[in-house]
Formats: C-alpha cells, sequence, structure tokens
C-alpha cells in the first residue's frame, strides 16, 4: 500500500471520528435537555453515549498509529 493511501484512510478515520464526537455532543444536549425521568432508559442513554465516544477515542488512536508506521 503507498504512502498516500495511507494517510488518506487516516485522514477518513479522523473524520469519522470528528463526526462521531459530534454525535455524541448531540446526544448529551438531548439527553439533558429531555423529560426522560432518572431511570434505566436514561442510563442506557449515557451508557451508549460513553461508548460511542470510546469508539472515537480508539478511531483516533488507530488513525495515529496507521501515520507512525
Amino acid at each position: 500500500m503507498k504512502k498516500t493511501d495511507i494517510y488518506d484512510i487516516a485522514d477518513k478515520l479522523t473524520n469519522y471520528t470528528n463526526q462521531l464526537d459530534n454525535v455524541t455532543e448531540l446526544m448529551l444536549i438531548n439527553i439533558n435537555n429531555s423529560d426522560i425521568s432518572e431511570g434505566n432508559e436514561v442510563d442506557h442513554l449515557y451508557f451508549l453515549v460513553d461508548y460511542a465516544k470510546q469508539i472515537s477515542h480508539d478511531l483516533y488512536n488507530f488513525s495515529n498509529e496507521i501515520i507512525k508506521e
């Protein structure tokens, strides 16, 4: 694989990371503005937000690892 192809892949991963970060921020805003009472539903939503943030973080790290090699 060419070096430019690797950089293109890393750039796309970074773009996906940024998009996922934006989605998680919107999810948090919507959760905080919602009328959902505390309970399992809110816990599940916060779990999904945290999980999406972790995936975003892992994608970012993977993107950096691709460039290093």
